[in-house]
């Protein structure tokens, strides 16, 4: 009887032999990484991680004394986001600029796993207690032209790796296509935004008295995640939080969109 080769072996072996005839490159760049998923050292050094961030808008603090007892900046503390807590994984510049925007516009899905785990880390003390992950979505004539939302793939992957929290793909529907928001002051993309959401009916059962974590790909100024939020929690969830793979920061007050940062 030949032996038996175990499975994890055999994955392994291929893994090895894909390697060999097509070397793994950087995410980010050409240059040649140990291993698929990866980035390479100079671009890893242009990745900036979050680091000392107001726990609700996760913007980066200046000092710790600027933050109160909960770790919320002065500005949430005086008028809150809808949601009760947020993290990003890296500061939209550099290597994670280049990534969240080859991942959106250029259909490279091999980048979604590399960010989904860097927000899964930022992100675990959120995750610990969720019940569902539930995406921002994208209008079906925008989905046409780009063939996927990141922001629905980062959440599949966010709730594969976590276990115990499920997925709600469908959970808000974008109801009317909007303008690029991209360019737009905050108060233009509120009123752009408004009325361009809603809560799917066959969700809000789901939803009711439920710890969601909302999924995006870029946190600008907040006003996608506001009203999602929002109709989240007037759909009768307990609590909603908000995970992404970067937030913009604009140093003058550390606030502020970057051009190509919302769609």
């Amino acid at each position: 009887m030949a032996p038996r080769v175990a499975t994890g072996s055999l994955r392994n072996l291929t893994r090895v032999g894909l390697d060999f005839v097509f070397p793994p490159v950087c995410l980010a760049c050409d240059t040649e990484t140990s291993s698929s998923g990866l980035v390479c050292v100079s671009c890893f050094s242009r990745l900036s991680h979050l680091v000392g961030a107001c726990t609700r808008c996760a913007l980066p603090l200046p000092a710790g004394d600027y933050a109160d007892a909960t770790g919320q900046c002065m500005s949430c503390a005086s008028s809150p986001p809808p949601w009760a807590a947020a993290r990003a994984a890296f500061i939209y510049e550099g290597t994670a600029r280049k990534l969240v925007l080859q991942a959106k516009y250029a259909d490279r899905l091999d980048i979604l796993p590399f960010l989904a785990k860097a927000i899964l880390q930022e992100g675990a003390s959120l995750m610990r207690d969720a019940d569902y992950v539930v995406p921002v979505p994208l209008h079906r004539t925008r989905f046409r032209r780009r063939r996927l939302n990141q922001a629905a793939l980062l959440a599949r992957f966010i709730a594969r790796s976590s276990r115990q929290v499920r997925l709600i793909p469908d959970a808000l529907i974008r109801t009317r296509a909007t303008t690029t928001l991209a360019r737009l002051r905050p108060d233009e993309r509120r009123l752009a935004l408004e009325q361009a959401f809603t809560v799917a009916a066959s969700a809000r059962g789901r939803l009711l008295g439920s710890h969601i974590v909302l999924v995006d790909d870029v946190l600008t100024t907040g006003a996608t995640a506001s009203i999602c939020a929002t109709l989240l929690l007037q759909s009768g969830a307990r609590r909603v939080d908000l995970l992404v793979a970067a937030r913009t920061v604009k140093l003058s007050d550390m606030a502020g969109a970057d051009e190509y940062a919302e769609e």
